[in-house]
C-alpha cells in the first residue's frame, strides 16, 4: 500500500503519531486509487499469508493487482483458529477450498489443548512425536504474575539449563501496559526485544533494521505480533479473561511452541485449561 500509493502520489504524509486508522483505512485507499490511476504494476500471482486477519475490502484490493483476473494465481493460507483482530472472511471470496489440518510443529500433547479452544471440528494430524505436555501455572494478580515468570525463568535456566535464546515469553497484554516487561530484569534474566522503548512503545522501525537477538537474553514480545512465528520453550502470561477473541490468542499462544509451553493464568483460566486437556 505504502509503495504504490507513494508512487502514484495518493497516499498522504504519514502521522506523528500513527493512529490505528492509518493502518486500517488510510493505507488501503491509498491502494485502491493507486491501483485505479495506474495500471503498469501488476502481477501474474498473489499469495496472502495471515489472511484471517485482512478485512474483506483489503482482500479484494489484492486481487485487483493482478494482471488477468479471471485466470490469475490468487492463494489465501488462513486459519479461522487465530483470528485474532476480527472474523474470517477469506470464505466471502469464492475461492476454491484446500483444506491442510496438520500440525508440524507443536507437541502432541499441546497440540491436542489447543485444538479444544477451535470453533470447527478439524482432526489436526499432528507430526511432530517428540515434546512435553503444557504446564499449567496458577497466578492471581500482576504482582502474582510478575513473580510466576520470574520462578518459572529461574526455573528454566537454572534448573533445566535451557539457554536463554531458546526461550520466548509471550504476553496477551500490549508491551505498554504489561508489567512483565515493566520488570524486564529477572535475577540474571533480561528480557529483551529492541522493537520496543522501555515504556514499552513502538520504535516504528521496519523488520529489517531491528537488531538482531543476543544470545544471553530472554526474547519479549505480545501474542499477537508473535503469530506465525515459534520457539522452543514459551511462556504465556498476562492472559486477559475477559478478552474478546481470548480462545484465539490461546490458541495461538500455545501452537508457538515446539517443545514446551508454560501457561501462567489467573485461576480460573487455569482451571478452564486443566480442563480442556
Amino acid at each position: 500500500c505504502e509503495l504504490l500509493g507513494d508512487a502514484t502520489e495518493t497516499l498522504p504524509a504519514r502521522p506523528d503519531p500513527i493512529p490505528q486508522a492509518w493502518w486500517d483505512q488510510a493505507l488501503p485507499d491509498a491502494l485502491d486509487a493507486a491501483i485505479s490511476t495506474d495500471d503498469e504494476e501488476r502481477f501474474h500471482a498473489v499469495i496472502v499469508d495471515e489472511g484471517q486477519d485482512f478485512a474483506l475490502g483489503w482482500l479484494e484490493s489484492l486481487q485487483l493487482l493482478l494482471r488477468d483476473t479471471e485466470h490469475g494465481v490468487f492463494w489465501v493460507f488462513h486459519d479461522p483458529a487465530q483470528a485474532l483482530f476480527r472474523p474470517d472472511v477469506v470464505g466471502q471470496l469464492g475461492l476454491e477450498r484446500f483444506e491442510l489440518f496438520e500440525d508440524h510443529r507443536t507437541p502432541p500433547a499441546v497440540s491436542r489443548l489447543a485444538s479444544r479452544f477451535r470453533d470447527d471440528d478439524a482432526e489436526i494430524d499432528v507430526f511432530r512425536e517428540e515434546g512435553l505436555p503444557a504446564e499449567i501455572v496458577e497466578a492471581d494478580g500482576q504482582a502474582a504474575t510478575v513473580e510466576a515468570v520470574r520462578k518459572q525463568l529461574h526455573r528454566l535456566t537454572v534448573d533445566e539449563q535451557v539457554p536463554e535464546f531458546r526461550i520466548a515469553v509471550l504476553s496477551g497484554s500490549t508491551p505498554t501496559k504489561s508489567a512483565v516487561w515493566g520488570q524486564r530484569r529477572f535475577g540474571n534474566v533480561m528480557l529483551w526485544n529492541s522493537a520496543f522503548d522501555e515504556a514499552g512503545r513502538s520504535k516504528g522501525l521496519p523488520p529489517e533494521e531491528v537488531p538482531d537477538e543476543p544470545p544471553d537474553v530472554v526474547l519479549f514480545e505480545s501474542i499477537r505480533r508473535f503469530k506465525g512465528l515459534e520457539r522452543e520453550v514459551i511462556v504465556l502470561c498476562e492472559l486477559p479473561e475477559d478478552a474478546s477473541r481470548l480462545d484465539e490468542l490461546l490458541y495461538v499462544g500455545l501452537t508457538r511452541a515446539t517443545t514446551h509451553v508454560v501457561v501462567i493464568a489467573p485461576p480460573a483460566l487455569a482451571e478452564r485449561l486443566r480442563s480442556s486437556g
